[in-house]
């Protein structure tokens, strides 16, 4: 689309009215997503992590007896609890005490800068439920010390006893205010988009057309804040929903206009620049739905802690010291993280934010290789909505966790196997696969199961007289892969180790939660702490065929490809996101089109990546392990929607043949 010196002049001032009145809007807090209050931890005895850790720095002394209870005195007893805590630096510092008061328990709490004199905060407390606020005593950002005296008189001989069964030392932190970009970048987006679809229609009045939209944009922002401002003084989790609750109001006018363009692109046969230009508003609309609905998830799970693994990925990324420092993990993932916090400084927060941006990273990465894998934009544009509106993919965002940076490496990995890159010379693909391998192998070490099958295949695309092209990936995979090797062994006497460690892992999983026996063996879960990084000593086969039959692996991976692939149960649905049966016969269609047309080669493409994964799906273990598969699946779905698009718009079925021959083309 061609504009003439008045247009770019008017587009400018529109551009900069809009980013002008995004900014108020911003600044005014009108987008402001609201958080739960939030608690970080500094110390909790019922936290076998926290306490593992934290043992040289607590100090019982005295009468105290350790009992099921907890610390426990008995009449005429008296003993003292110190705790040295880092506290934080923002936030209101609370001590929570649980247990139970004898009669005349005489107990005290104080507070030390330096670990010698203390000074008494509160006195006469009960451990049953007790709050103590230790903030005008405690200097933020600094070491304190905590310490409990307590002191039980013998009122007679059947005195009772007094016990502390848990201490918990939180800083309490105010609710976190986030400005909701991806929606707020709407007021900019939409009058754009709005000045582009008038000019289509008819190219006078653009400017008007598109302030009235921008004006009815700022009026519904208003209102949309004076309804949140009502529902901020009441629970806090109603502010929470309040602060969401603009997203399908505001994104209603952008599908709009999006529907418009598209429509006068289609029926005037728009040249090539202005089918781009649709698709690229088309996935600025899509990611700010999947960024709107994905910081309203992350402001949820804020005040909540991270998961044992989450949790786990942190620590090593805080205490490593060389590249190969990741204890038994994969390391790709934890140098990741380790660059982030560089950028964004230490906290869970950051690391919740990092997976939502790469977890957008990865709808922009599906859109590209699904749209040149296919030539069709509309096809990459339904991937990425499909995958942005996934309800799982949107939880599992927030979590911290790997995944979303598995799929980005795997596309990008298929991109130079699948898709034609006429205009990429020999080398410059073997680049491409060697960097893009490395990082799939390095976060997840097992996946070579599937990178050398696909590298022959790209070897062999390239003709007889090219194989020697496929040495420079392979080589450079194996030599990133053999540090890490070589760190397992020193450390754990298993070359495989960050790999076989889940073998024992799942069989507990599989005797304990499933078939209700015993796991001899195996770690108990306290020993493990519940995580999957625990010590095992089972590899693949042994795992696989020794402790099971061969039909039993059979029977359980075939209901497992049939759960995760052609049914619809949870496992489909996480692959998917599809929930209604309409859903799923249009899956059902796209299954059929895919297998007969020209990207069956798709299909063993998922069966590669899936390899051995249905079998333990079909056992129980954790979805996410699958997730990985979730574009090809959503392709599927999507190949089924662009299908049926076309058909509805060639009139008809006599475009089946056109249409296929356009795809293969």
């Amino acid at each position: 689309m061609e504009f003439n010196n008045r247009q770019k002049y008017e587009l400018a001032l529109l551009v900069l009215l809009s980013l002008v009145v995004t900014l108020a809007a911003l600044a005014a807090g009108r987008f402001d997503l609201v958080s739960g209050p939030r608690a970080q931890v500094l110390y909790d005895n019922r936290n076998t992590h926290i306490q593992a850790v934290e043992r040289e720095n607590t100090w019982i002394e005295g009468d105290w007896q350790i009992t099921p209870e907890g610390l426990t005195l008995q009449h005429g007893q008296s003993g003292t609890v110190t705790l040295r805590l880092q506290n934080a630096h923002v936030g209101r510092t609370v001590a929570y005490f649980y247990g139970h008061g004898g009669p005349g328990l005489n107990a005290s709490i104080a507070i030390s800068d330096d670990g010698q004199y203390f000074r008494e905060v509160a006195r006469e407390i009960s451990f049953s439920n007790e709050r103590v606020d230790l903030t005008p005593a405690a200097d933020p950002d600094q070491t304190i010390w905590l310490r409990v005296k307590a002191f039980l008189p013998a009122i007679d001989e059947t005195g009772g006893t007094a016990y502390i069964s848990r201490i918990r030392v939180v800083s309490l932190q105010p609710p976190l205010r986030l400005p909701n970009l991806p929606l707020a970048s709407l007021l900019i987006l939409t009058p754009t988009l709005a000045y582009l679809t008038r000019g289509l229609v008819r190219p006078t009045g653009q400017l008007a057309y598109a302030m009235a939209v921008l004006f009815g944009l700022t009026v519904l922002t208003e209102a949309l804040a004076e309804t949140r401002l009502a529902l901020d003084q009441q629970e806090w989790w109603r502010a929470v929903l309040a602060s969401k609750q603009g997203t399908p109001y505001l994104l209603a006018p952008y599908v709009t206009l999006l529907g418009l363009l598209g429509w006068q692109v289609r029926i005037g046969r728009g040249a090539l620049p202005q089918q781009r230009m649709w698709s690229y508003f088309a996935l600025g609309g899509v990611l700010a739905m999947a960024g709107a609905s994905r910081l309203g998830s992350f402001i949820e799970v804020v005040p909540g802690m991270l998961s044992d693994d989450a949790a786990h990925y942190m620590q090593l990324a805080k205490q490593m010291r060389t590249p190969y420092d990741t204890g038994a993990q994969f390391p790709f993932w934890i140098w990741m993280i380790k660059g982030w916090f560089w950028l964004t400084g230490y906290s869970d927060v950051h690391l919740r934010l990092f997976t939502v941006v790469l977890s957008l990273l990865m709808l922009v990465v599906a859109y590209k290789f699904f749209r040149d894998y296919t030539g069709q934009p509309l096809v990459g544009i339904f991937v990425a909505a499909l995958l942005g509106a996934n309800p799982y993919l949107v939880v599992l965002s927030v979590r911290g966790l790997r995944e979303e940076a598995y799929i980005i490496a795997i596309l990008c990995f298929l991109y130079v196997v699948m898709v034609p890159t006429a205009r990429w010379s020999l080398r410059q693909q073997a680049i491409w696969l060697a960097m893009s391998g490395a990082a799939v192998q390095l976060l997840r070490f097992n996946s070579y199961i599937f990178l050398i099958p696909l590298l022959l295949v790209w070897a062999w695309k390239q003709g007889p007289r090219q194989w020697k092209a496929v040495a420079l990936p392979l080589v450079f995979i194996v030599a990133v892969s053999i540090p890490h090797m070589a760190h397992n062994y020193r450390q754990f006497g298993d070359p495989m180790y960050s790999v076989n460690i889940h073998f024992d892992f799942m069989y507990r999983i599989e005797t304990e939660n499933l078939k209700r026996v015993g796991c001899e063996g195996c770690r108990s879960w306290d020993q493990s702490g519940v995580s999957s990084s625990t010590e095992g000593s089972l590899g693949a086969y042994e795992y696989l065929f020794e402790l099971h039959s061969v039909r039993e692996v059979l029977v359980n991976t075939i209901r497992g490809y049939f759960a995760m692939y052609l049914w619809p149960t949870h496992l489909f649905e996480i692959q998917s996101g599809i929930r209604s049966w309409i859903g799923v016969a249009f899956y059902v269609l796209g299954l059929g089109l895919v297998l007969f047309g020209p990207y069956r080669g798709l299909l063993a493409v998922i069966v590669l990546l899936a390899n051995g994964v249905p079998f333990w799906m079909a056992l129980g273990i954790d979805p996410r392990l699958c997730v990985h598969t979730a574009p090809f699946v959503t392709f599927i779905f999507s190949y089924a929607l662009w299908w049926s698009f076309e058909q509805a718009s060639r009139g008809g079925t006599g475009g089946i043949r056109l249409t296929m021959r356009r795809s293969r083309s």
